[in-house]
């Protein structure tokens, strides 16, 4: 299939916008979300402050892109490496996927707390076909992954996991999605206060055991 091609004005509007990400990134790593300036991104980013704002209309707005954006990539590697209709398996995938992500640096900690003073759920990002290639060129076809919310890209994989059998169609849907947003950010945050770098071990043990308190018996894979 041929690849889609972009203008110049596309690849160069994705490049500013990710640019500004980065830079934003780049501070979070050692500056708590409230005292970056967006003065300073945008003079990292080399654009002019106003700028900014036609990219990124509020300043959460930068991390709730770049957590989208970084889904869009684990959901596009989940898929390629997941047997079609294992739902639990393409959740243990990307619990697993995003948390040698976050052993990185201070940035999840700060984006968490971000989230945690808003008080409501992430708004969906717009995300084009191009700033995805841009941001992942070495993912061949990932312009064409849904860019969607994490707690309802899970809420999908649940329903989608009662339908065909993975779980017992009696399953409270929203009972696990809670449970499942409780595993993935919970265990940040513990293992940070433990010192601990097991990511892959404590979120497979955690979803083991809340696959099998809803009566999963069979043996799920890495």
């Amino acid at each position: 299939m041929k690849k889609k091609s972009y203008s110049l004005r596309e690849r160069n509007f994705a490049q500013t916008k990710l640019g500004l990400m980065n830079a934003f990134l780049k501070r979070l790593k050692s500056h708590s979300f409230e005292n970056i300036s967006i003065r300073d991104v945008c003079r990292d980013a080399d654009v002019a402050e106003k700028t900014f704002f036609n990219y990124f209309p509020e300043k959460l707005d930068v991390i709730t892109y770049y957590m989208q954006l970084n889904g869009v990539k684990n959901i596009f590697e989940a898929v390629k490496a997941v047997p079609e209709g294992k739902y639990l398996e393409l959740i243990q995938f990307v619990f697993c996927r995003m948390g040698k992500e976050f052993d990185r640096d201070n940035v999840i900690y700060q984006i968490i707390a971000a989230f945690i003073v808003q008080g409501e759920k992430p708004k969906k990002m717009e995300i084009s076909g191009i700033e995805k290639q841009m941001a992942f060129p070495d993912c061949e076809g990932i312009e064409k992954v849904e860019v969607i919310r994490f707690h309802d890209w899970v809420r999908k994989c649940v329903k989608a996991a009662c339908k065909n059998g993975e779980l017992p169609l009696k399953t409270n849907i929203n009972d696990v999605v809670v449970s499942l947003i409780t595993i993935l950010g919970g265990t940040l945050l513990a293992m940070r206060v433990e010192k601990i770098k097991d990511w892959e071990y404590h979120y497979m043990r955690q979803l083991r055991d809340l696959w099998k308190s809803l009566g999963v018996s069979n043996k799920m894979s890495k």
